[in-house]
């Protein structure tokens, strides 16, 4: 079942706000973790740089060092090594060993292999090919000298000057190991400058996504509040708007809020005042023309009765008496008119067993449904009028009533039903215009105007009024009110 209006005001501040606030924030999140991976891909750019820069230099020096050596005759070499030891530690630690040293390497990572690639690319620029050269990444915890289990941490203070200096941080050590004789092993150690991406880098941490919640959760905390400060003067103008759809004078709401908000708001004060000053005039002017038709209707009915041809008086009272009924029904309208009604609270389930009650005299079958007692805000004589109208034309037309009601998620659904002949497509919706009649004449009870006033009714509490076929024959008649 549609409705032609709802209550936009509930709508507004919690839909409207939670779409834009999750909408905003969403975004937020987006651009954050673009821009965490924006960082990530130039922090990632720049390290390989400076690595591939850091593991050249090294490997030049490396390969300098290891050229020097080459060239020493055999009996120098361990002279000229413990002179350098003597000078205290350094950042290349090289010592010519008699077999090679087994030592536990780091994991590969794509940062250990680039600077293997390089540091071989640079030393082979400078010593030329070696086949049996093998260079390992260690931990200084992990770093051997000698054979055995002889880690260079261990070793006592007075052999420990003599050593590599500790990095300080968790810099590996490129170990670099080659045969240079039958029995001798060339072993040259070095710290790789701030080398700590060869162990891999956890580039999500707890602290960057603490960073990023946190920064996200502020943003969307004024997100919602800037929201909300938008759509609040939205909120008052749908309050009204609705008001006004259902036939109540709005108030002149106070224009605020953004430039393009207050030109809305301007707006819609003046049109609210433009309808209600318009119908205010219609009203008037029907009333008086409906009660100015009455005098000479009157006057005329007089002149006629004094008539002697009984034939043309019996056609000219009927005339008369069809022009009083349609007087009669338009003043009705405004009289009974629903935008004199002020609001109260209507207990439909009490409301609709009187009507039901009513009706009883006629001695027709009437059932009942509806175990539970439902209410509503509303005008209770347009209400009461609305439904009597219903019941009445199911009496009527259809020698019966049965009548259900029950309350949705988001509204009340009232169904009017009889057994009756039914309506045609084309009559339901001609049903609803003013005067128009099935089979029945012009009465004071049957105006044919009953229909179009129900669902006008409906309509100015927001609901609708439907007409639909009833499996077996007969008539529903469907009143929606929304909640």
């Amino acid at each position: 079942m549609t409705t032609k209006s709802f209550n936009l005001s509930w709508l507004i501040p919690k839909t409207v706000v939670a779409r834009m606030t999750s909408v905003l924030f969403i975004g937020i999140v987006i651009a954050q973790i673009l821009g965490a991976l924006l960082w990530y891909e130039q922090l990632h750019s720049s390290e390989r740089d400076r690595m591939v820069e850091v593991s050249e230099s090294m490997g030049s020096r490396i390969g300098q060092t290891i050229a020097f050596f080459d060239t020493l005759p055999k009996q120098y070499r361990h002279v000229v090594l413990d002179q350098l030891r003597d000078m205290g530690g350094t950042r290349f630690f090289v010592s010519v060993n008699k077999q090679h040293i087994d030592l536990v390497p780091i994991a590969e990572s794509e940062f250990s292999v680039l600077v293997r690639d390089n540091l071989q690319k640079s030393m082979f620029a400078q010593i030329g090919q070696i086949d049996d050269m093998e260079i390992t990444f260690v931990n200084f915890d992990n770093l051997k000298i000698l054979t055995g289990n002889n880690l260079m941490v261990s070793l006592s203070p007075e052999w420990k000057r003599f050593a590599l200096l500790e990095p300080g941080d968790e810099s590996p050590v490129a170990v670099i190991q080659f045969p240079i004789d039958v029995d001798e092993w060339m072993y040259l150690a070095a710290v790789v400058p701030k080398g700590e991406l060869l162990l891999g880098i956890d580039w999500i941490t707890g602290e960057r996504i603490f960073n990023l919640l946190a920064v996200s959760l502020t943003v969307l905390l004024l997100t919602f509040v800037f929201v909300r400060w938008l759509v609040l003067p939205l909120k008052m103008l749908a309050q009204q708007a609705d008001l006004l759809g259902k036939g109540r004078n709005p108030r002149q709401l106070e224009e605020k809020g953004s430039k393009e908000m207050v030109a809305t708001i301007g707006a819609f004060n003046s049109m609210a005042m433009r309808i209600q000053r318009f119908i205010t005039d219609r009203d008037n002017t029907f009333a008086a023309i409906s009660h100015d038709l009455k005098t000479p209707l009157t006057r005329a009915r007089l002149r006629v009765e004094s008539m002697k041809d009984d034939d043309i008086k019996e056609s000219l009272i009927g005339d008369l008496d069809y022009l009083g009924t349609m007087v009669t029904g338009s003043l009705q309208i405004i009289s009974d008119g629903v935008e004199f009604e002020h609001t109260s609270e209507i207990n439909l389930t009490e409301m609709l067993d009187t009507i039901l009650k009513k009706e009883e005299i006629l001695g027709l079958p009437i059932e009942f449904d509806m175990t539970k007692n439902i209410t509503m805000k509303g005008r209770a004589l347009a209400i009461e009028r609305l439904f009597s109208n219903l019941i009445n034309n199911a009496m009527t037309y259809g020698e019966g009533v049965e009548l259900k009601g029950r309350k949705l998620r988001n509204g009340i659904l009232i169904e009017v039903m009889d057994k009756g002949p039914g309506l045609s497509d084309a009559d339901k919706e001609n049903v609803f215009k003013p005067y128009y009649r099935l089979e029945h004449k012009l009465s004071e009870t049957h105006s044919g105007l009953g229909m179009g006033i129900a669902r006008s009714i409906a309509n100015i509490h927001g609901g609708e009024l439907e007409l639909k076929d009833r499996s077996g024959g007969g008539l529903i008649v469907e009143v929606y009110f929304p909640l």
